[in-house]
């Protein structure tokens, strides 16, 4: 699995420098056109880091388009193994991204107030989770396949998400977060909860990432 690591970093290295330099292409365009505050900074520092969290998963649709997916199923590699590789490189590609997002949080006046460490946890475990899922679907489905009823489906629960959670707790806005995050039990509690929730849904995409390098492998066997 080491291997297959080692690897996989080697392959998106590109693609991760690319979206560095992006990121300080787009944060320069901001600085010219006057939005230069840490707030406008950080939102581009977050809005790139959601396109780092999809580089290994867009990396196995590539795998697939260009037929590199069939020969790595090919080897006589377990499927545990290949998919450990690439939620390890998930896991590692955010690491960068969500310690800036910690470390410019410091600077911005509404999330100063929280532990950036807290801050670094929480966008490590946001992208992970992204990138996590991603890889799931693009490893089970095509990426043709994934711009049908499944993207409706995501864009329906995040409209859906909100509304539902402020129905359910109607006192929820920004400010309440803030103020409980801001608590010194708020960590424990809210670590707890990402652990459970992040830990579940990382397993269960784990699981079908696992079965679909699985099945590519039987299916271009019968081939």
């Amino acid at each position: 699995m080491t291997a297959l690591l080692a690897l996989e970093l080697r392959r998106q290295r590109p693609m991760f420098v690319r979206m560095a330099l992006v990121t300080v292409v787009i944060g320069l365009v901001f600085f010219v056109a006057g939005k230069r505050t840490p707030a406008d900074l950080l939102a581009t520092l977050v809005g790139s880091g959601l396109g780092v969290a999809l580089i290994v998963p867009m990396g196995i649709a590539r795998d697939k388009m260009e037929g590199t997916l069939e020969f790595i199923c090919g080897l006589p590699i377990e499927p545990h193994d290949i998919a450990a590789s690439r939620f390890v490189a998930i896991a590692l590609v955010a690491v960068p991204w969500a310690v800036g997002v910690g470390a410019l949080s410091l600077a911005v006046p509404a999330i100063g107030v929280l532990n950036p460490v807290g801050v670094t946890a929480l966008t490590w475990l946001a992208m992970f989770l992204l990138g996590s899922c991603a890889a799931a679907l693009l490893t089970r489905f095509d990426l043709e396949s994934m711009l049908g009823a499944p993207l409706v489906a995501m864009v329906i629960l995040l409209v859906l998400v909100p509304r539902v959670v402020h129905a359910l707790i109607p006192g929820m806005t920004a400010e309440t977060v803030v103020q409980f995050l801001a608590r010194p039990s708020a960590a424990f509690v809210l670590g707890c909860g990402l652990v459970v929730v992040v830990g579940a849904i990382g397993l269960a995409a784990f699981v079908v990432a696992e079965r679909g390098f699985a099945n590519y492998r039987a299916n271009t066997a019968r081939h």
